[in-house]
């Protein structure tokens, strides 16, 4: 079987309605070698809040925040 690393990348923006689920597929899946960007676009809701939890639960999701232009 091919072990290659899978790598998703999520873009996020309010999105704390979705983005359980979202992760929740992911998480679900049969292949196990894959890791989970998620880039989020300085929301304003509580989704870096859920996507943090998840992180802690699985070290294969990635959080990232874009940069807040000055």
């Amino acid at each position: 079987m091919n072990d290659s690393l899978v790598s998703i990348v999520i873009p996020n923006y309010n999105r704390a309605n979705l983005i359980g689920e979202t992760l929740d597929s992911i998480i679900q899946q049969t292949y196990e070698n894959w890791e989970c960007i998620i880039v989020d676009d300085i929301s304003s809701d509580n989704s870096l809040s859920i996507i943090e939890e998840y992180q802690k639960k699985d070290n294969r999701f990635k959080a990232f925040q874009r940069p807040i232009d000055s």
